[in-house]
């Protein structure tokens, strides 16, 4: 009832911002420019969270002793440089400055998809690695799985915005459609 004292063009507007991504970034500027936006929204404090855990993880791994902190130590170290170019992206408004024909969301859910698998075989390693009276690599373990959890979030997120921004996929579940 209350749709039809609105113009068609009015309807239609509401109904298309209902179903927008997380975060869009301002169209205004086509060059470089400071984006803190971006991380007062959902994904962007998970990014930050990200580079916390991130940060954590490395002080209680480091130095490694065991081979399988070697490889938490890794996987931890590139999950920290991917993120934080990502952050640069995002703070420095690079997805608009840059005229490249990149699907941004589809390469970084990608990107962060693929950490949170690394992740996952990285903190069985770490937790398989674990000599007698090393509580710091314990506590290294720990924060691997909460980054782990984290990075899942963001996966979670990006790939409800890449759908939102490709409806014309064939997967159609319920279950991860955005409520309105």
């Amino acid at each position: 009832m209350m749709a039809e004292t609105h113009s068609k063009s009015e309807v239609s507007t509401t109904t298309s911002t209902a179903t927008s991504p997380t975060y869009a970034a301002p169209k205004s500027s086509s060059g470089i420019s400071l984006c803190l936006q971006y991380f007062k929204t959902g994904p962007g404090i998970v990014k930050l969270v990200e580079l916390v855990m991130g940060i954590l993880c490395m002080a209680c791994a480091a130095p490694a002793w065991t081979k399988g902190t070697h490889w938490f130590l890794f996987v931890v170290v590139t999950a920290f440089v991917s993120t934080s170019i990502w952050c640069f992206i995002y703070l420095l408004n690079l997805k608009n400055a840059i005229n490249l024909p990149i699907d941004w969301l589809l390469t970084e859910l990608l990107n962060t998809a693929i950490t949170t698998l690394l992740y996952l075989i990285a903190v069985i390693v770490q937790f398989c690695s674990i000599v007698a009276e090393k509580e710091r690599n314990i506590a290294a373990g720990v924060f691997g799985v909460f980054n782990m959890l984290t990075y899942a979030v963001g996966s979670f997120y990006l790939y409800r915005d890449w759908k939102d921004s490709h409806p014309q996929s064939s997967f159609s579940g319920p279950v991860l459609k955005r409520n309105p």
